[in-house]
């Protein structure tokens, strides 16, 4: 493929060092220019630093509070700006809010998209990304044949590697917000201190979990171990007994703990795709049966509300009576 450019953003700043590291390698003499966009903040500089040791060769520091407040199509509209005439390749985070950016982005192109890759190269013919199907279950190889493109990577696909730092340039742009849309009422959730993503132990609660208040003991057991806690769709999206940032699955986030404790969750194929690269995984389920029970190292059947205070206990006292 003939000289191009790249263009990284993502919400986090672990995820846009992932996104920059990849850009840099992905042809044999490198692309022209990697640009890594970064919201403006009293770290920047630094943080743009830290970005040229990782590939960039360029920061734009975007001055702009619509990154913060979810204006996926502002942000696509500074992205197509940016992109300009020079049909580079666009790498997108590929979360709720990179892949709404990336869609609305590719329209504005009249670009290709895909999201939920894992792997991607660069061909005469094109670009050829490994996208993850069928709930996790597949990977489908697919060819973008023409630039501009646009891309959403899975978090943590990639390991960043630290390079010998570029003299790169910064540049700022003040995004003024022009959305169609109108934001009536901005509502604050609660948010876990830890990110999954990073936790080394998990514990999942699914919807065999009767009423909120029991939240107590799935806390407690946590607490014990040092787990973040987790949970499948139900508990978050229709009961709202846990926030967005702690569901599992394909539409939330993918974890790859050391230890995964699913209790009372049944295990359907959209909560395995968010969790199936746990190193162990132990399931707490009344139902021998459940499709959990296929995709956990130890199953432990009965009634969580037995189980759960009892293992709590055998942890806190080592082991003696229980």
């Amino acid at each position: 493929m003939s000289e191009f450019s790249v263009i990284c953003f993502a919400e986090s700043k672990s995820q846009l060092l992932e996104l920059a590291s990849y850009a840099s390698k992905l042809s044999q003499g490198g692309p022209a220019q990697v640009i890594a966009i970064l919201p403006a903040g009293t770290q920047a500089a630094s943080e743009a630093e830290e970005l040229f040791s990782y590939g960039a060769t360029k920061v734009n520091v975007l001055e702009t509070d619509c990154v913060t407040k979810a204006h996926a199509d502002c942000l696509a509209n500074h992205l197509s700006i940016l992109a300009g005439p020079s049909q580079p390749l666009i790498l997108l985070s590929s979360t709720k809010f990179g892949k709404e950016v990336g869609a609305r982005l590719a329209q504005k192109l009249d670009a290709p998209l895909a999201t939920e890759c894992r792997a991607l190269n660069l061909t005469e013919e094109g670009v050829v990304v490994e996208r993850m199907v069928f709930s996790g279950n597949g990977i489908s190889k697919e060819r973008l044949l023409r630039l501009p493109a646009v891309v959403a990577i899975q978090p943590g696909a990639f390991t960043p590697e630290r390079k010998n730092a570029v003299a790169g340039s910064v540049s700022s742009s003040k995004l003024e917000c022009a959305s169609k849309l109108i934001t009536k009422e901005i509502k604050p959730k609660g948010t876990g201190s830890v990110k999954l993503e990073n936790a080394e132990r998990i514990v999942a609660i699914g919807r065999g979990l009767q009423k909120k208040e029991d939240l107590a003991i799935i806390n407690e057991l946590a607490g014990s171990i040092g787990a973040a806690v987790g949970c499948s769709r139900p508990v978050a999206a229709d009961l709202g007994w846990l926030p967005d940032d702690r569901w599992i699955g394909l539409s939330g986030h993918k974890v790859s703990p050391k230890l995964y404790i699913a209790i009372g969750i049944s295990g359907q194929v959209q909560h395995i795709a968010g969790m199936r690269d746990s190193k162990v995984v132990v399931a707490i389920n009344k139902d021998s049966g459940a499709p959990i029970a296929q995709n956990s190292d130890y199953l432990v059947v009965g009634d969580l509300y037995v189980i759960v205070p009892a293992l709590t206990k055998a942890i806190r006292t080592g082991g003696s009576g229980a």
